[in-house]
């Protein structure tokens, strides 16, 4: 367990420097808002192109470890979807408590993996992080587009809106040149990886940046729901769909570590672009990563041993 906590530790003192520079005020909220949005629009398309092009799916079990994370995650969107009735009479609300458990920051297990999974678990994350991200941001834009409130009226207004996406649009780039084997773009391929660098440190930082203490007092069943969604319910019904499907131990554990994950910061962008209830959604991020503190290194270093 000292171990887990001692490779978890940097990713959460990243977290920490990003909110003592917002509270020092050497940047600003807005101006850490700015630095987020250029990060979910430029950075981490970059960060995911480089991550799944690059991804060799011909490792060991990979091909049922991804299948394994993407039904758990199926599994886990089917729980937030059964959110929606007891939050039905503020759909806006619900649309961020679905993001909250179905959303996973995987910055803040990727910075640890090698610590924590040796160099073929940190490969393994890099395998499903690409179908992984594009499979829930392609669910929460439709959930967004039909309980948000700036609903879509249309299937092709969906299908805009999934299409626009710059997170699933890295994701797409990224597996087109897998499908077509190329390896190389050349001076590309280097600009999009200096790019994609920057993505992990920035967005831990501006996930610190975003911590907003002061939603916490209010809406307390709508942040419950989602922690527990998304720190517990999360892994364990990861961890269930592993056994089943006969996961290697070292598969297992990094499967339940990528639903341990606290909820991604993209998501309040996201309900701030398409109606949903964005300050919510801040609440949810700020509690998911103060609990997954103690939540994360439980819950991995239990599926370590």
């Amino acid at each position: 367990m000292i171990g887990v906590i001692s490779a978890l530790a940097p990713v959460f003192l990243l977290i920490a420097f990003g909110w003592g520079a917002r509270v020092r005020r050497l940047a600003t909220a807005e101006q850490f808002g700015a630095v987020n949005r250029f990060g979910y629009f430029v950075l981490y398309p970059a960060f995911l192109f480089t991550l799944v092009s690059g991804a060799d799916f011909s490792v060991g079990d990979s091909g049922e470890f991804v299948a394994a994370v993407l039904l758990g995650f199926l599994g886990v969107s089917v729980f937030g979807l059964m959110l929606l009735w007891p939050f039905r009479n503020n759909t806006p609300a619900f649309t961020s408590v679905f993001q909250g458990v179905t959303r996973w920051n995987g910055f803040s297990l990727l910075a640890a993996a090698p610590a924590l999974y040796g160099e073929a678990g940190a490969s393994m994350i890099g395998i499903v992080f690409g179908p992984l991200v594009f499979m829930i941001n392609v669910i929460c834009v439709i959930v967004l587009a039909r309980w948000g409130a700036a609903r879509a009226t249309s299937m092709r207004a969906v299908l805009d809106q999934i299409i626009a996406n710059p997170l699933v649009l890295g994701c797409s780039a990224g597996l087109l040149v897998q499908a077509l084997g190329v390896r190389d773009l050349g001076p590309l391929s280097d600009a999009l990886s200096l790019l994609g660098q920057a993505a992990m440190p920035v967005a831990l930082l501006c996930v610190g940046a975003g911590l907003d203490f002061r939603a916490l007092r209010g809406s307390a069943a709508h942040i419950g729901a989602a922690c527990f969604g998304r720190l517990l319910a999360a892994p364990a019904i990861v961890y269930g769909v592993a056994l089943l499907m006969g996961l290697s131990p070292l598969s297992t554990a990094v499967a339940v570590g990528v639903a341990a994950t606290p909820t991604a910061a993209a998501g309040y962008t996201l309900a701030h672009e398409m109606g949903g209830d964005a300050r919510l959604m801040a609440s949810i991020i700020t509690a998911t990563t103060l609990f997954s503190a103690i939540t994360m290194p439980l819950v991995i270093g239990l599926a370590l041993h």
